[in-house]
C-alpha cells in the first residue's frame, strides 16, 4: 500500500478498503466427524427415523424456496417454515437482498440425515438433522422443533460446523435427547448462558476476557482474530477497529448428551466499529460497504453489524468448545 500523508483522504481509503476487504474470517470448510446417532425406538420419540428424515427433507426444500421469495410473500413463506434464530438469520438475508451471499446453513441442496429427537412423546418435540454439501465438504446442523401437537415442525437452528469438529453422541441410548434450558447448569462446567457470554467475551478484540473453561483455538475464533489483526494492520495509524460480539439467546436451543453434557445452539450479534483517526480527515467506504452504512464519507465512525449463528458443546468437565458457526453481514451505520 502507497504510504501518503496521514491527513489525505485518499490514504485512508486505501486503508479501510484494505481492512474491510478482510473483514470476513471465512470458516474452513474441511469434513467434519459426527457420531452415530443412538439408535430410534418408537416407544420413546414422537417418530420413526424415516418420518423424521422426510419432515426435515420438506422443510428444507421450502426453506430454500421461501430464501428467494421476495416482499410479504416472502416473509410469510420463511415465517410458515421457520422459526426463531433461523428466521431471524433468513429475514436478514433477505432485506439485505444477499441471499447468494449467505452463509449456507440452508441453502444447500444435499439429503438430510436424522442424527437424534428429543426425549418422550410429549411437547414441544425437536429433530437433529444434518445435511452434507459436497461442494465445500462443509457440514450443517439443523434443529426442527414442532411446540404444540397441532403446530408444525419448523426449523429453529442451522449452523455450518466448523473443520475437525465432531458432534458427541446424543442423549442416552434408544431414550431420545432431553431439552436443557439455556440456564441450567446442573452437572456441567457452565451454564449454556454463561458459556456463551464467556465465549463473546473471548473473541472481542482487542481487548478480549479469555477464561481457563472456554477454549478459543476453533477455526471460527482463530479466523476472527487474524482477520482483526489484518485489518487493523491495513489501517495503520489512520484508524482504529473495535469487535464485540452480544449473545441473543431468547431463541437458543439446548440438549442434553450421552455423556452428560449439552450442546447448545445460539445466535450472536457482532459489531465492527471503525473509527477515524484524529489526523485523519474522513473515511471513504468501498461501494459494498457504503450501501449498508447509508453514506460513503464517514467523518466519525463506522458500524457493521453481523449475525453469528454458533452451536457450543458445554461439558461435564474440561473446557467449553465451538463446533460450529458461521457469519452473515447484514447492516451498516456511519456517522
Amino acid at each position: 500500500m502507497t504510504r501518503r500523508a496521514p491527513r489525505r483522504t485518499g490514504a485512508v481509503a486505501t486503508a479501510l478498503a484494505a481492512a474491510l476487504a478482510l473483514a470476513g474470517c471465512g470458516a474452513t470448510d474441511a469434513l467434519v466427524g459426527l457420531h452415530p446417532a443412538p439408535a430410534e425406538q418408537s416407544a420413546a420419540v414422537p417418530l420413526s427415523t424415516d418420518g423424521a428424515t422426510r419432515i426435515a427433507a420438506r422443510l428444507l426444500d421450502s426453506a430454500r424456496a421461501a430464501a428467494t421469495t421476495e416482499g410479504a410473500a416472502g416473509e410469510k413463506a420463511r415465517a410458515a417454515v421457520l422459526a426463531g434464530d433461523a428466521l431471524t438469520v433468513a429475514n436478514a438475508v433477505a432485506e439485505r437482498g444477499a441471499v447468494e451471499d449467505a452463509s449456507g446453513e440452508i441453502e444447500v441442496k444435499a439429503e438430510p440425515t436424522v442424527l437424534a429427537q428429543s426425549q418422550g412423546r410429549g411437547w414441544p418435540r425437536a429433530i437433529l438433522a444434518t445435511t452434507l454439501d459436497e461442494a465445500t465438504n462443509t457440514q450443517y446442523l439443523h434443529v426442527m422443533v414442532s411446540t404444540e401437537p397441532d403446530s408444525p415442525f419448523k426449523i429453529t437452528q442451522s449452523a455450518a460446523m466448523l473443520g475437525g469438529a465432531e458432534l458427541p453422541a446424543i442423549g442416552s441410548e434408544g431414550s431420545g435427547a432431553p431439552f436443557v434450558d439455556v440456564s441450567d447448569a446442573e452437572g456441567l462446567v457452565m451454564s449454556p448462558e454463561d458459556a456463551f457470554t464467556a465465549y463473546a467475551a473471548a473473541l472481542a478484540y482487542p481487548k478480549a476476557t479469555t477464561s481457563d473453561d472456554v477454549s478459543t483455538d476453533d477455526p471460527f475464533a482463530t479466523a476472527l482474530l487474524a482477520s482483526a489483526k489484518a485489518q487493523t494492520k491495513a489501517l495503520k495509524k489512520l484508524g482504529t477497529l473495535k469487535q464485540v460480539h452480544r449473545p441473543q439467546l431468547d431463541d437458543a436451543q439446548v440438549f442434553r448428551l450421552a455423556d452428560g453434557g449439552v450442546v447448545a445452539f445460539g445466535l450472536m450479534e457482532r459489531t465492527d466499529t471503525f473509527t477515524k483517526a484524529s489526523k485523519a480527515k474522513e473515511l471513504v467506504l468501498p461501494s459494498e460497504y457504503a450501501e449498508l452504512a447509508g453514506t460513503r464519507k464517514v467523518t466519525d465512525s463506522v458500524r457493521l453489524n453481523s449475525l453469528e449463528p454458533v452451536v457450543l458443546v458445554v461439558p461435564v468437565e474440561g473446557q467449553v468448545t465451538a463446533i460450529g458457526a458461521s457469519e452473515l453481514l447484514v447492516s451498516g451505520k456511519g456517522s
